[in-house]
């Protein structure tokens, strides 16, 4: 008997209920995407979920929408003067990203080129480079290459988290040990003066300061529609080299620094960015639905090679060679590549639980987050938000060609 309409809504937002609860139970050490994905794996191949749950539910036939509200919020999202002051950050985590590439390309005699092209954007990133390479593989008939970029999208936390954790945890320590060390030479001496003189100067009010009041949940809606408008009239005038997607997101950007729109736009205004999360995974969901039992290995196997891979040109990249000058750290750099596997908010989650374990004074607690949070934040905003992006709209675009 065929699931009814509302029996697969239900079905669907289960699976999202329960990943969202294993994952605050856990306080994230189990991600909730990794929850979601392997739950409707499992239903899928068990035969418990239909194969087309998403289109009897209803929601393929607005998915793929979500796509680009979320990729005009994330540019909303994106302030250029603070990328300009964490420079060091954003080109640590640009370098971080190249080593992960380099690693997906050494690979690709044990795994194949579009298994390799379908992985690198998805370690770079998160759901929009994901759902990217996903919709481009599944449009090339590459079903399992599919597949497998939401496999690594699933578990690329749980390999990220732990060199991150482990050298944030270092970097913190050394912090601690120096500021300990100067309050023993100086009793008068404070981390605040130190860091003191950075006071920001009077601010114009912007435009959408001025006329805050009128930014009601429609209203938003209507300006990102507007510019999603924009974006496709853009993409096809490209010819599809700067697709709508990257157009999504600059347009975003523009609005943003410009004054025109507040910062995340559609999360904090409209309320909606949850959403539209929402429907962007379920594009990538239903490339699980053909993954079968003989798969599943291949899948595995390949998923190991790329992550193995990832690290090794990580660590080699930034202990070997001159690169950690960048951020003056060798664990610090590394902790900053491996940012990009985590993303927003996990990269927060785990900075300040690296300040929990360590920080014993307010002081030691600010220093500690105004080096390792600032960073890890800066550099999955730098990769994941903005940079693989723009990665996954060239190599789906180059898989195509």
């Amino acid at each position: 008997m065929e699931m009814t309409t509302y029996q697969a809504v239900f079905a669907v937002l289960l699976i999202f209920f329960l990943g969202d609860l294993v994952g605050a139970l856990t306080k994230a050490k189990i991600s909730s995407m990794f929850v979601i994905m392997m739950g409707f794996l499992v239903l899928f191949m068990t035969g418990i979920y239909p194969d087309n749950v998403m289109e009897i539910s209803g929601f393929a036939g607005v998915a793929s929408l979500g796509q680009y509200f979320l990729l005009f919020n994330m540019g909303t999202s994106v302030d250029i003067p603070t990328l300009k002051r964490e420079w060091r950050t954003v080109l640590c985590a640009t370098v971080g990203m190249a080593a992960a590439i380099l690693g997906c390309a050494v690979v690709i005699p044990l795994i194949g080129k579009e298994y390799s092209m379908a992985a690198a954007p998805v370690v770079n990133g998160g759901i929009v480079a994901t759902t990217t390479m996903v919709q481009a593989c599944e449009d090339l008939g590459l079903d399992t290459a599919a597949a497998l970029a939401t496999f690594v999208y699933a578990v690329q936390k749980f390999v990220g988290t732990l060199p991150a954790s482990n050298c944030g945890l270092s970097v913190a320590k050394d912090l601690v040990a120096d500021l300990r060390a100067k309050h023993a030479a100086d009793p008068d001496y404070s981390w605040y003066k130190e860091m003191a003189g950075n006071s920001a100067g009077d601010k114009k009010a912007l435009f959408w300061e001025k006329y805050k009041k009128y930014y009601t949940t429609f209203i938003c809606l209507a300006i990102a529609a507007a510019m999603m408008l924009l974006a496709s009239i853009l993409g096809d005038l490209c010819q599809g080299w700067v697709n709508m997607s990257i157009w999504c997101m600059v347009l975003g950007i523009i609005c943003r620094n410009t004054g025109l729109v507040p910062s995340n736009l559609l999360r904090d205004y409209a309320k909606a960015n949850g959403f539209f999360s929402f429907l962007s995974l379920c594009t990538i969901i239903p490339s699980l639905a053909k993954v079968d039992w003989a798969q599943l290995p291949v899948i595995g196997f390949k998923a190991v090679v790329i992550f193995v891979a990832v690290v090794i040109f990580t660590f080699i990249v930034f202990y070997l060679t001159p690169a950690w000058k960048i951020v003056g750290s060798k664990n610090l750099s590394i902790g900053i590549a491996m940012c990009q596997l985590i993303g927003y908010p996990g990269t927060e989650l785990i900075a300040t639980e690296i300040t929990n374990a360590v920080a014993q004074t307010p002081e030691e607690r600010d220093a500690i987050s105004s080096k390792i949070q600032t960073a890890y934040v800066i550099s999955g905003f730098t990769s994941v938000t903005i940079l693989s992006v723009f990665i996954a709209s060239f190599l789906a675009k180059l898989m195509g060609a």
